[in-house]
């Protein structure tokens, strides 16, 4: 794929107005910030190479490490209520799919896709402060796999077994 800022249509970039955000396949408006981070741990191993060098590197373990959503309140309290009936009762025990998409309305602009896999919120933070600032919510989202463009961290050989 050719490097984007090659040619650039209007002088557009992604921003945040370039963000669409879906719940399990609803669009949601209220979300303010989202923020993930996704690793595979490997191992350097060493054995008898008489020059030091290692011979590899384990295939490693993947995982998000890290993914918050912060969200108006209303807005989170709307999802916390829909989560609830899906956790019968416990909008922690509720999986879900959160998924957003960045795309800009100019032709042979490319969009970037990113899903996150079997999603539950996992811990709620809340802050209320005198000033001029809308009151929001910050769930911190336990996630088990994060796709951008289909692309993945993880090894998909290893996956399907090959």
């Amino acid at each position: 794929m050719p490097d984007p800022n090659i040619i650039r249509i209007n002088h557009t970039i992604f921003s945040w107005t370039s963000c669409a955000f879906q719940i399990n396949g609803e669009p949601w408006k209220g979300i303010v910030e989202v923020n993930w981070e996704q690793k595979r741990e490997r191992k350097v191993v060493y054995a008898a190479n008489q020059d030091g060098t290692p011979l590899g590197k384990t295939s490693g373990k993947y995982s998000v490490t890290g993914f918050t959503l912060k969200m108006l309140r209303d807005s989170a309290e709307a999802l916390k209520l829909e989560l609830s009936a899906l956790g019968l009762g416990s909008y922690g025990d509720a999986e879900f799919v959160f998924s957003g998409q960045m795309i800009e309305p100019v032709v042979g602009s490319v969009p970037i896709t990113f899903i996150g896999e079997t999603c539950t919120i996992d811990g709620e933070k809340e802050g209320h402060a005198e000033g001029v600032d809308e009151l929001v919510t910050e769930f911190e989202i336990g996630c088990l796999a994060f796709t951008s463009n289909g692309l993945r961290l993880w090894s998909v050989t290893r996956e399907i077994g090959l």
